[in-house]
């Protein structure tokens, strides 16, 4: 007896994989050759991460510009 299986895959990114993308896309828009640099760059994205992560989204909503919160609706 055949069974249909289906999975539903979903993104599970945490604050890590966040910093690495973020970290990324400053280091394609800057040029930063000092290690130091990007290390710090790295945790103050990661520390960002964690923080948003912990936030109430309310109040990150009112530094969303209202066009495109109403696009979201």
């Amino acid at each position: 007896m055949a069974e249909d299986i289906k999975v539903e895959r979903v993104s599970q990114r945490n604050e890590f994989d966040v910093a690495v993308d973020l970290t990324k896309l400053y280091l394609d828009e800057f040029t930063i050759s000092d290690e130091e640099e990007i290390e710090k760059q790295f945790a103050t994205f990661y520390a960002l991460a964690v923080t948003l992560k912990n936030t109430d989204t309310y109040h990150l909503q009112k530094l969303v510009p209202e066009e495109i919160l109403n696009k979201l609706k």
